[in-house]
C-alpha cells in the first residue's frame, strides 16, 4: 500500500522526468486526428450498405471491449516478458502516479501518464483495426470490414477521452452525470492498490468484467483529493 507521501514523491519525480517540450493538448490532438481520420476514411468507403452489414457495429464494440479488457488485465497488470514495457508503464507508473487519494491530474502535462503513447494509437488505427476489418471482409463483406475497422478505432478514441475524464477532479461536472459518474467510480475503485490486479479492467463498458467475474462495485465515496 502506497502512503500519501510516496505518491506525492513519485508524482514530483515523474513530472521532473517529463520532457520540457511535452504538450498534453498536442498529444490528445494527435490521437483524435489519427482516430477520426482513419475511421472517417473507412466510413466514406462504405458503398451500397445492406442492413445486415450494420451488425459489424455491435461486433466491433464487443471486440474492442475484449481487447481493452485483455490488454489491461493480462498485459497491464501481469508481468509478461513480451509486454514488460507496457506493464512497467501501467502498473509501475500510471498506478503509482494515480493512487488514492490522488486520482486526479493537475494539468495537461499529467496526461502523459493517462493517454496511450501516440505510436500505440497509430498501431491500433493503421494496423490492428484494418487487419480485423480485412478478416471480416474476407468472411462477410467489404462494407462490414470497413465498418468494423471504424468502430474499433472510434471505440479506442472513446477509451482515451473517458480515461482522461475519469481522472478529472471529483468536483468536475463529468462526475455528476448519471452513468458517466458510475463508470468513473468503477475505474477509481480499480485504482485501489489491493484491487488493481483483480477488478474492473474495462474502462468503456464493464462487459467482460461482468462476464468474467472481475466486476467490483462499492458505494460511491468522495475519496479523491485535489490534484497535486
Amino acid at each position: 500500500m502506497l502512503q500519501l507521501h510516496d505518491v506525492i514523491t513519485f508524482r514530483k519525480r515523474y513530472r521532473e522526468a517529463v520532457r520540457s517540450h511535452y504538450n498534453g493538448w498536442f498529444h490528445l490532438t494527435a490521437i483524435v486526428l489519427i482516430c477520426l481520420g482513419v475511421s472517417g476514411y473507412c466510413i466514406v468507403l462504405v458503398d451500397a450498405l445492406r442492413l445486415g452489414e450494420l451488425l459489424a457495429v455491435p461486433l466491433g464494440i464487443l471486440l474492442y471491449n475484449f481487447m481493452e479488457y485483455a490488454a489491461h488485465r493480462w498485459a497491464g497488470h501481469k508481468k509478461q516478458k513480451l509486454t514488460r514495457l507496457f506493464y512497467n508503464r501501467h502498473t509501475g507508473d500510471h498506478h503509482s502516479f494515480y493512487s488514492p487519494p490522488l486520482l486526479s491530474f493537475a494539468s495537461s502535462r499529467d496526461w502523459r501518464i493517462v493517454l496511450f503513447p501516440t505510436y500505440l494509437s497509430a498501431f491500433l488505427a493503421f494496423i490492428l483495426a484494418p487487419f480485423c476489418g480485412y478478416l471480416l471482409a474476407s468472411l462477410f463483406s467489404v462494407n462490414a470490414g470497413y465498418i468494423l475497422a471504424a468502430v474499433i478505432v472510434l471505440s479506442h478514441l472513446g477509451y482515451e477521452v473517458l480515461h482522461l475524464a475519469y481522472h478529472q477532479s471529483e468536483g468536475h461536472w463529468f462526475h455528476n452525470v448519471p452513468g458517466l459518474r458510475e463508470l468513473a467510480h468503477l475505474h477509481r475503485i480499480h485504482h485501489r492498490r489491493e484491487l488493481m490486479k483483480t477488478s474492473n479492467f474495462n474502462l468503456t463498458l464493464p462487459l467482460f468484467d461482468l462476464l468474467l467475474g472481475t466486476f467490483h462495485w462499492e458505494p460511491r465515496d468522495t475519496f479523491d483529493g485535489p490534484g497535486k
